[in-house]
């Protein structure tokens, strides 16, 4: 068995090293129930227009969806290679990817609706990081505008650091495993390890470490303020299921929503 693990720590390197691979790894994901849900919150609490930015789109299987159900969307990520993957989808030729940096967002255009799907905002580190991207957010949005994002809550972040799953192919097994975090002591890491064969008998072992940030509701609400938004709900995810009010300790995840003041 032949072993790559160098250690990576920047977010465009680690996912341009995985993009080939990342739709199958990410297989089970259930992407239309994801932008369900965002859709769902959109009409709740009412965007001006269909103008959408996608921020952190990855191989673009959210924006695909996104523009299919009628919104004009431009997707962002970091990775190129990801957004290569992207391109290729049937259905891209509707989207426009752009890669770039969600902490120096570069004038886009104008947006009725920012979304940030699947907890890209775990990888910034720290409130300057968490704070510049909000304010490229804020610039980019239409007055009476919707930003939506979703946060992992403290209980996941602490229960994941114990977290294993193995997902298994003929020619690849996936192992995620959690583990104590290096970057945010209230945060979480954790290690993907692929193992691949073309023959069956030779296996490739490639392993990663990614870092998740864990941001408080009250620094959350701070940074939207102070980014010139007005915060409007945090809902929880439990079970698949929006909950009307978030708790922190219970729930996977925090759907936050807010407006630019019109």
């Amino acid at each position: 068995m032949t072993t790559s693990n160098a250690e990576v720590t920047s977010v465009r390197d680690l996912y341009d090293a995985v993009a080939d691979e990342y739709d199958q790894i990410t297989r089970h994901n259930d992407y239309d129930e994801w932008v369900g849900l965002y859709a769902g919150l959109i009409e709740r609490h009412g965007a001006p227009g269909e103008r959408l930015l996608d921020i952190g789109a990855g191989t673009g299987q959210a924006s695909i969806r996104l523009a299919e159900a009628g919104f004009a969307v431009t997707a962002v990520d970091i990775s190129a290679e990801m957004l290569r993957q992207a391109r290729a989808k049937p259905g891209a030729d509707a989207v426009q990817f752009v890669v770039t940096d969600l902490r120096e967002l570069p004038d886009l255009g104008t947006f009725d609706v920012a979304v940030a799907l699947g907890e890209p905002f775990v990888y910034l580190v720290g409130e300057t990081e968490l704070a510049a991207a909000l304010r490229g957010v804020a610039r980019l949005l239409a007055a009476g505008g919707l930003l939506i994002f979703d946060l992992v809550t403290a209980g996941f972040c602490r229960r994941y650091r114990t977290y294993v799953a193995v997902d298994e192919t003929a020619d690849r097994v996936t192992v995620i495993r959690g583990a104590e975090p290096r970057q945010d002591p209230r945060g979480a890491d954790y290690l993907l390890d692929q193992f691949t064969t073309d023959d069956g008998v030779t296996w490739r072992r490639t392993s990663q470490r990614h870092s998740f940030s864990y941001f408080a509701p009250e620094t959350v609400d701070r940074l939207l303020r102070e980014a010139g938004l007005e915060p409007l709900a945090v809902h929880g995810l439990q079970r698949g299921e929006l909950q009307e009010t978030a708790d922190d300790e219970a729930h996977r995840k925090r759907f936050v929503v807010a407006r630019r003041p019109a």
